[in-house]
């Protein structure tokens, strides 16, 4: 009988002990799960700051990645989000990257960095790197090298294990945005938004290379800035200091510049060009950069190395701009 009764007894305590547990699961669940969605929306927000929305896309999945999402902004898709995960020797890596539609990377942010915590700050280090690089003149196969001293995209070493992982999902987002491939945007939704309406600006007087001036309005019809198109074509030169050039040739060269009512810069979109793209494309930060920058006074150089040729044909029509404005 005694038996029974600390039998009953210890039922009993089991019983209250799994409710219990219960009950905390069902309270605590809810409030873990609104803190990872919190996370999940900061890193989203570090990446795309001006998006109103990302939506999950129904796509075949490549390699680490498990979620992809479409951001848009004022309802046009300016680029998508990667959600990737593998796990090392020391634990596991949930990270997430964001791409442009026109391949610019906007960075790495990790949902979850389990890693030996004093190698934590060389992996973050490591993953900034690629934040302003184009994912179509990265390296794949350089890409994932083990050894942070090895890869030639690293800055710190010390974190071999966790920076290649890193490189891993990295490498597996670009091929996902490759394998989609990339939305072609309207260059002047990409500067005023996609509800802008453009006209040509019949009291301007064109010159060589300030070919035509636009008057933009948003949807209640308000001027919101002006559209200037820059095209030319220049010699490349020679020179032995030019790593980007091919000797005496000519290259054209097209720009589209959004300036507001005060003159300062709004955006800058690549129209057509005859440089080597993978070249161009390095000057995508540098006409970020560029944006509440007033025209008429900006003296700021691109830091770019090894695209000399395209970097003095695109300072050669901003300073044409200047001269108009």
């Amino acid at each position: 009988m005694k038996i029974f009764k600390t039998a009953l007894v210890l039922t009993l305590i089991g019983i209250a002990c799994g409710l219990l547990i219960g009950l905390s699961n069902q309270i605590t669940a809810p409030i873990i799960a609104e803190n990872e969605r919190k996370a999940e929306l900061k890193a989203y927000a570090a990446l795309f700051p001006g998006l109103d929305e990302a939506n999950k896309l129904d796509v075949e999945l490549q390699g680490a990645i498990y979620e992809v999402l479409e951001v848009k902004d004022g309802g046009q898709t300016v680029g998508y989000l990667y959600k990737g995960k593998l796990t090392n020797s020391y634990g596991s890596i949930d990270q997430l990257v964001g791409i442009k539609t026109n391949g610019e990377i906007t960075g790495v942010q990790f949902l979850n960095l389990d890693q030996t915590p004093s190698m934590k700050p060389a992996i973050e280090t490591n993953a900034a790197v690629y934040k302003g690089l184009n994912a179509n003149d990265i390296n794949l196969t350089n890409l994932v090298v083990f050894s942070s001293s090895a890869n030639v995209y690293d800055t710190t070493a010390g974190s071999s294990f966790g920076s290649t992982t890193m490189r891993t999902i990295l490498r597996d987002a670009i091929n996902q945005f490759k394998n989609e491939g990339p939305v072609v945007v309207d260059p002047y939704q990409n500067i005023f938004g996609p509800y802008a309406s453009k006209a040509d600006d019949a009291t301007f007087t064109a010159t060589d290379k300030v070919t035509k001036r636009e008057i933009i309005k948003d949807a209640s019809d308000n001027v919101i800035g002006y559209a200037y198109t820059l095209t030319s074509v220049k010699n490349t030169g020679t020179g032995s200091n030019l790593t980007e050039y091919i000797q005496d040739q000519d290259w054209s060269l097209s720009l589209l510049v959004g300036v507001d009512a005060d003159d300062e810069f709004l955006g800058i979109e690549l129209v057509s060009s005859q440089h080597t793209e993978f070249y161009i494309s390095k000057h995508l930060p540098y006409f970020e950069s560029l944006k509440g920058v007033a025209v008429a006074t900006y003296n700021t150089v691109d830091t770019i190395s090894g695209a000399s040729a395209s970097l003095a044909h695109i300072q050669e029509l901003l300073n044409a701009l200047q001269g108009v404005l």
